[in-house]
């Protein structure tokens, strides 16, 4: 019993690799497999627990830098911070793979082999799509988010979303375990490992060679500009930074020429829509760059006030056109859930309360119409469906990922963004305030990112086009097999003497 714990911490420390900063994708492919050995032989109630330990050890070490950054965000200290992401990882990863752990427990006892690795693999899948939704979803760095750096395995993902390749991925893990701890299923575990990282491979050379539209190439430019100001919304920030967003975009365009600018969320610390003043400062860049302008900032309706994290799409002439009003708000950061408990909410409540829109809009331009998700939306992928699915054919990111500070956050934010170019098959233009703003191809791959906190603009040409993927069509529908599939295993055990 003494190994048990270190092989779980082993697998969670493998798991964290995967991704940034260290950025070791191959380590995916065995990171599973001493949480599998280490619950092999377990009763359901002990590898429950060992399926939590595993879950909130991994959501810590992928979030190490979240006490710190909650910390400066509500102005309290460390500890504090520390303490309530301990708690988030108990609930969003502990929770549902102690669900894991106890499943797994009970298919080890009744199957073997290549069925044991599918059905490992099935509840896997099941157990992030429930982290994904329950509550208020937490899909932070699902496992098949560390084949993004590998273009070649990321490309099903317009097949079956990110849930598809972390199903590969569990099932090679499986795989691999079932074949240590059941010599008699060896041969079809690895067969069932090796078949799903051939499928990926060979799905990904066909589609990397597959063309997509070259033309009309818009010159794109993205606008950083390292001011770290609009993310607590404070009345003292009214206004501020537009100077700095202005010069960057004039001296800028006068390189690249560009026909799209884009700022980032927070960009604009006013109401675009109530400052003429402001505006016809944007109007006069605008109109002697020639780009239209898509910029993200606050927008308020009503009486009493309603208050929206926008996105604002503004004409070559300076004329404002359509915008988009957020429609997944971010508990604790962009609405403050407890904020009838006095105490709670003047103590950490540091933002304005936002309202959530019902449905997403599109920005229309005169290149096609714009998809635009803000900050976190975008490791949604529901969102992003909803929008091309109605004809979107470039996608727009704005975020404020000031408060990750100098840490592997921005970068793990930008893996998660760049999967949705795969699946919808569209250029994703992201824009962030501090960094790291990237420009994404189609095919899942960065062509353009700045560094973090450097004010800087980055260029590319990127074709709007729309292209029906059969995601989205069918959306998380391999993810809800995987569903039935996990149920079906559990509620219906074979003895262990058949073929596997």
């Amino acid at each position: 019993m003494w190994w048990r714990v270190p092989a779980i911490l082993v697998s969670a420390a493998g798991y964290c690799a995967a991704f940034p900063p260290w950025s070791l994708p191959g380590v995916a492919w065995v990171a599973l497999v001493p949480l599998l050995l280490a619950l092999h032989g377990l009763r359901p109630g002990r590898a429950a627990a060992a399926g939590f330990l595993w879950g909130t050890a991994t959501l810590s070490g992928i979030g190490y830098w979240v006490p710190g950054a909650l910390a400066y965000y509500w102005e309290q200290p460390y500890w504090f911070g520390f303490s309530f992401a301990l708690g988030v990882a108990f609930v969003f990863m502990g929770t549902y793979f102690a669900a894991f752990g106890a499943a797994y427990a009970r298919l080890a006892t009744c199957r073997r082999g290549a069925t044991l690795a599918l059905a490992t693999a099935a509840t896997y899948v099941a157990c992030e799509l429930a982290r994904a939704h329950l509550l208020t979803g937490h899909p932070w760095l699902l496992l098949g988010y560390a084949l993004v750096p590998q273009p070649l395995l990321v490309q099903a993902a317009d097949l079956g979303g990110v849930y598809l390749l972390s199903f590969a991925v569990a099932l090679v893990n499986a795989g691999l375990a079932a074949a240590l701890v059941e010599p008699a299923g060896r041969r079809g575990a690895l067969a069932a490992a090796a078949t799903a990282l051939a499928a990926l491979a060979a799905y990904g050379a066909v589609r990397l060679r597959t063309p997509l539209p070259i033309a009309p190439a818009v010159p794109v430019m993205v606008v950083q500009g390292n001011v770290d100001l609009g993310f607590q919304w404070r009345e003292d920030f009214y206004g501020q930074g537009l100077d700095r967003y202005l010069q960057l975009t004039l001296d800028g365009a006068a390189r690249s020429h560009p026909q799209l600018v884009v700022w980032p969320e927070s960009a604009v610390t006013f109401f675009l829509d109530e400052e003429p003043l402001y505006l016809a400062a944007i109007a006069d860049v605008l109109a002697r760059t020639g780009a239209d302008l898509v910029v993200g900032g606050p927008r308020r309706t009503g009486a009493p006030s309603r208050f929206y994290n926008a996105a604002f799409h503004l004409t070559p002439d300076g004329t404002l056109g359509d915008h988009y009003d957020k429609v997944r708000l971010l508990p604790f950061a962009e609405y403050f859930p407890l904020r009838t408990i006095e105490l709670l909410r003047r103590r950490f409540e540091r933002v304005r309360h936002f309202t959530a829109a019902e449905t997403p809009t599109m920005l229309r331009t005169r290149f096609g119409d714009v998809a635009t998700v803000i900050c976190f939306e975008a490791i949604f992928p529901e969102g992003v469906r909803a929008q091309t699915a109605a004809g979107a054919q470039l996608l727009v990111n704005l975020s404020n990922d000031g408060w990750f500070g100098r840490t592997a956050g921005s970068d793990q934010h930008l893996t998660m963004v760049a999967l949705r170019a795969v699946e919808a098959r569209l250029w994703v233009v992201r824009a962030t305030t501090t960094g790291v703003s990237a420009i994404v191809d189609p095919f899942g791959r960065i062509v353009a990112r700045a560094p973090l906190f450097t004010a800087t603009t980055l260029d590319a040409q990127v074709v709007p086009m729309a292209v029906t993927t059969v995601y989205e069509r069918v959306g998380d529908a391999f993810a809800w097999g995987c569903v039935v599939v996990a149920l079906a295993a559990l509620l219906t055990p074979r003895r262990r003497g058949h073929a596997g």
